[in-house]
């Protein structure tokens, strides 16, 4: 079973109304728990940011462990996108990039 199928189950099978915050903390602690430092999970929250579910992304924006992608440029890129689909996302994505920003990451 993919890591993949794994969070689309855990998604799909969540209680009603877990805030999306609960649901991101697993997935950051499953990242440390991988043979592979989460990489087939990170992919998977990448995906996430860039679809069309608002659920599934509020929750990858809730996790905190690792920033989503590989540069600043591409998140940035993303998350303007985010934010014009979903406006209510404004705040957590400016909080984010100030913070990879302040990190130099």
């Amino acid at each position: 079973m993919s890591i993949e199928m794994i969070m689309d189950s855990l998604f799909d099978r969540r209680v009603e109304n877990l805030p999306a915050e609960a649901l991101a903390e697993v997935f950051d602690r499953l990242i440390w728990c991988e043979a592979d430092n989460g990489y087939e999970l990170c992919e998977v929250r990448e995906k996430w940011l860039q679809g069309d579910s608002q659920e599934r992304c509020a929750i990858a924006l809730e996790m905190n462990d690792i920033f989503p992608f590989e540069s600043i440029k591409e998140m940035k890129r993303v998350f303007e996108t985010i934010t014009k689909k979903w406006p209510q996302f404004q705040e957590r994505c400016d909080y984010l990039i100030k913070v990879r920003d302040s990190q130099g990451v």
